[in-house]
């Protein structure tokens, strides 16, 4: 199976808008941290939770020697995702063993955590066979120290900037200017973290500075959109293929949602936000998804709301 595209063939009617980024930020940021070190779960992610900001923790099976902490931090909405079975650089294996490091790392994650595995990160940034990882997974991480633009060229060799001494991002300063310097040209900044706070972990970061950038983020919240590496793949490739066929009914119009983009790893069920200007002499409107009524917001004369694929919504009239 060849790497999941990036459609570009999204079709929709010229009334509608959709955002780059959830909710029309303007940038999307990623915190994604290797190996499973000690400090990770006690004490990133209560920083993270702080902020209600949600990470992805690439695990090395063959290093987890206690499981629950993950499997709290997965049922509070954290991505597990794999950082295969024992940490090999894939450079120096066969693609058979490639094959298996990703085949039976994503088997056991699966059955720890009762969820689909389809994100993973490469040991030492080190790619692999591009269609054999897409076999497995939609999206993989590398390390070229840049943010990336709104749509990658390659699901299987995303970027992403060092942290901790050992990277370019060392203080709350060096995390506010690299995702700061992504807003221009609505890019994707991924963090690569280990060790918090001396844990052994490699190039570990200052939980203070850690605390100080996501309070940064929060405090310009109209700018960032904070997700998992998961989320960010399945958003952009549904935004970049998604349609909408609208119907005219007695009550206002049915928006009919669904995405080209297919694969048997996932469904592409992320919510997307769309804007759909209001037709004339409307000067309000609500939107229904069946009988339940979804959240909107009016902007200059457009509903701002979000679908999902496979959905149907009445925008109807507000008299």
């Amino acid at each position: 199976m060849l790497a999941t595209p990036l459609l570009s063939s999204a079709q929709t009617p010229k009334e509608y808008t959709t955002a780059t980024w959830f909710d029309f930020k303007k940038s999307a940021i990623t915190y994604s941290f290797d190996d499973g070190t000690p400090n990770q779960m006690p004490i990133a992610v209560p920083i993270l939770d702080k902020y209600g900001f949600k990470a992805t923790f690439n695990l090395v099976v063959d290093w987890v020697k206690d499981w629950e902490p993950f499997i709290n931090a997965s049922n509070n909405g954290h991505e597990m995702a794999s950082h295969t079975i024992s940490h090999p650089n894939f450079r120096e294996i066969d693609e058979q063993e490639q094959r298996r490091q990703l085949e039976k790392s994503k088997q056991i994650l699966e059955e720890k955590f009762g969820k689909p595995c389809i994100t993973m990160v490469y040991p030492y940034c080190a790619r692999g066979n591009d269609n054999i990882v897409a076999e497995y997974y939609i999206s993989a991480r590398t390390c070229s120290g840049k943010s990336e633009p709104p749509t990658p060229k390659n699901m299987m060799d995303i970027s992403s900037i060092i942290c901790g001494p050992e990277g370019d991002a060392v203080t709350a300063d060096d995390f506010n200017k690299a995702v700061a310097a992504a807003v221009p040209f609505n890019g994707w900044t991924t963090f690569l973290l280990h060790g918090v706070d001396g844990d052994g972990g490699y190039s570990p970061i200052k939980s203070s500075d850690f605390d100080a950038h996501l309070k940064y983020v929060s405090d310009n919240a109209s700018d960032y959109w904070v997700t998992t590496f998961a989320a960010a793949t399945k958003y952009l490739i549904e935004r970049n293929s998604l349609i909408i066929n609208e119907k005219k009914t007695s009550d206002g119009y049915l928006a009919e949602v669904s995405v080209g983009a297919e694969s048997p790893l996932t469904c592409f069920d992320q919510p997307i936000t769309v804007s759909r200007q209001l037709p004339k002499k409307w000067t309000s409107a609500k939107v229904f998804d069946g009988k339940k009524e979804v959240p909107t917001r009016i902007e200059n004369g457009a509903i701002i709301f979000n679908v999902v694929p496979h959905h149907n919504y009445l925008i109807k009239q507000v008299k």
